[in-house]
């Protein structure tokens, strides 16, 4: 499908439907990677988690199970 590059501010963009959001496993202010492979462009969700020490993230964890 074919978009527009639209300027936002002093930058510029592209829009995504909600549904191509919904595809991508991403909403309003999450995180993708993105990056340029021969001319294409690619946008990968990143896990709010991805770079989070092991220790803390059994700390998450833990935090979780003792609301239950």
């Amino acid at each position: 499908m074919r978009k527009k590059v639209v300027t936002i501010g002093n930058s510029a963009g592209i829009t995504i439907s909600p549904a191509e959001l919904r595809a991508l496993g991403v909403g309003p202010g999450d995180t993708v990677e993105v990056t340029i492979h021969a001319g294409v462009l690619e946008a990968r969700a990143v896990s709010r988690y991805e770079d989070t020490p092991l220790p803390d993230l059994i700390a998450l964890i833990n935090a979780a199970r003792t609301r239950l």
